[in-house]
């Protein structure tokens, strides 16, 4: 699902730079001020660094990677919110793309899979050198 909301986020990213330079290539007859599309853009990039950071620590299996998952969660839906306000999405755009990451947040949260998926247990016994 990460993979998902990353490769989403850099396809809308690359659109959003081809709709401001040439509107009339996607149908649109206004644009979003400059300082939106920047906002837009530099958001999406954080989000996609953060989760390429996310899928180290999925990897590596470590603790850190569930309370980052939450916090990058949470703050997507936060960057959604700021987009609609500043007019870049719609309300059922927001609410549908707002979904994965709540979903994901919870699940997250409760499932005692990913507690024990993402613990790295100490060694079983004294440590001999």
């Amino acid at each position: 699902a990460l993979s998902f909301l990353l490769l989403h986020g850099a396809v809308l990213t690359a659109g959003s730079i081809v709709a401001y330079a040439d509107p009339a290539a996607t149908g649109l007859h206004s644009l979003v001020p400059l300082g939106f599309l920047v906002y837009y853009d530099v958001t999406n990039v954080t989000l996609i660094l953060y989760g390429a950071a996310l899928f180290i620590l999925m990897v590596q299996r470590r603790r850190p990677a569930i309370i980052n998952n939450i916090i990058f969660n949470i703050l997507s839906v936060a960057f959604l919110l700021t987009w609609h306000l500043f007019g870049e999405k719609s309300n059922i755009g927001t609410i549908i793309d707002s979904m994965p990451n709540l979903v994901g947040a919870v699940y997250i949260l409760l499932s005692k899979r990913v507690r024990s998926t993402f613990i790295i247990s100490p060694p079983a016994g004294p440590v001999e050198e």
